[in-house]
């Protein structure tokens, strides 16, 4: 499977892509492919059908896919959501299938959520990445990203670390600055 950001529809997701969206965090984050996986520092399950359909149905979230062409039956490669709070909005569920990274997909899903944001009031848009992944943090810089120097608890289960006591490093974006 492979797609690139010019070829892609971004749009809001629905129940029908509730299981490819947990296929392809799972696979992203939990699988042994793709830049993404935390495989070796946390275990256990990233994410689940019923939080996928819960966010679906939190007014206060944007969750976005991207698939490849304008086809509405095209199988999604990425997803991401915001939550909105305010003029601040949390930035998660950011996934890329590994077959199909490195093409601008992550890219093009944080733009559009981005804009999105930015039309709704959104300020400043806040993302939890787990620490010990400098690439990860490294990729949110060069979008714009900035440490805040707050780091926060695991957000999972401590059960499923593989590494005690990692946290996840908080990064903030102004989006009133673009």
């Amino acid at each position: 499977m492979t797609g690139t950001a010019t070829s892609l529809s971004l749009r809001p997701a629905g129940p029908q892509d509730v299981p490819r969206i947990v296929e392809i965090v799972e696979a992203a984050y939990r699988g042994e492919g793709g830049w993404t996986t935390e495989s070796s520092l946390v275990g256990g399950a990233r994410t689940h059908a019923g939080e996928v359909q819960a966010l679906l149905g939190d007014p206060d979230v944007d969750l976005v896919v991207a698939a490849p062409g304008e086809d509405p039956s095209a199988p999604v490669l990425g997803c991401c959501y915001t939550s909105r709070d305010g003029d601040r909005a949390e930035f998660g569920l950011f996934a890329v299938d590994p077959a199909a990274q490195s093409g601008g997909i992550g890219r093009a899903l944080l733009e559009e959520q981005v804009r999105r944001c930015a039309e709704r009031g959104v300020r400043v848009l806040e993302i939890h990445v787990l620490q010990s992944r400098p690439e990860l943090h490294a990729w949110y810089e060069r979008h714009g990203f900035v440490p805040t120097g707050q780091t926060i608890p695991f957000a999972g289960r401590d059960e499923d670390l593989k590494v005690p006591g990692l946290g996840m490093d908080v990064m903030e974006r102004d989006l009133t600055a673009s």
